[in-house]
């Protein structure tokens, strides 16, 4: 018996889930001391080819309240995290995964986040944005010299933090990163 042909929406669905996503490059300012990771990219930041691009995550309301600028525009974030010194990247490099949420990522192939501290010997606290970022990250041996905070997720998805108590975690670890008076 000659096979039908599949279901075209099924057949869609799986081809976009079967499809390898690359991440971003990390974003490094000059003098970085903070490097903030995330899982994989939504599909926003794919699309606009840069971190946190969903406008319902509270990444970038953190990083205005903290630096006092405008963050409407892909260089206006850029500068206010280069203002706070602030590099991003991602714990995975590539996956397959249907949608933005974790849950949905599949065949995840780590970033070496040793490699990238020790080509910017200037980090001082890494922080996990979420639990599967900290899931990753914790597999990896980072330099005893860097503190690591294990925050909760910027996502959406993550409802149960409202973006006062979010504000307060992230800014101590902004200032863990501070130099020593």
């Amino acid at each position: 018996m000659p096979r039908q042909a599949g279901n075209s929406i099924t057949d869609g669905a799986r081809a976009l889930r079967d499809r390898i996503l690359q991440g971003l490059p990390p974003f490094i300012p000059e003098d970085p001391r903070i490097l903030i990771l995330g899982s994989m990219p939504s599909e926003a930041s794919l699309e606009a080819g840069f971190y946190y691009a969903h406008p319902q995550n509270r990444f970038f309301k953190i990083i205005a309240a903290l630096s006092g600028m405008g963050v409407a525009t892909i260089p206006g974030r850029k500068a206010a995290l280069a203002s706070l010194h602030i590099a991003l990247f991602d714990a995975i490099g590539q996956c397959r995964r249907s949608g933005s949420l974790d849950s949905a990522i599949k065949d995840a192939v780590p970033n070496d986040i040793p490699r990238l501290l020790s080509e910017h010997p200037t980090i001082r606290v890494v922080v996990t944005n979420g639990a599967l970022s900290r899931k990753l990250v914790s597999r990896q041996e980072l330099p005893s010299s860097v503190r690591i905070f294990n925050l909760p997720s910027t996502s959406p998805a993550n409802a149960a933090w409202s973006l006062p108590k979010l504000l307060l975690l992230y800014k101590e670890a902004f200032d863990a990163a501070l130099p020593n008076p």
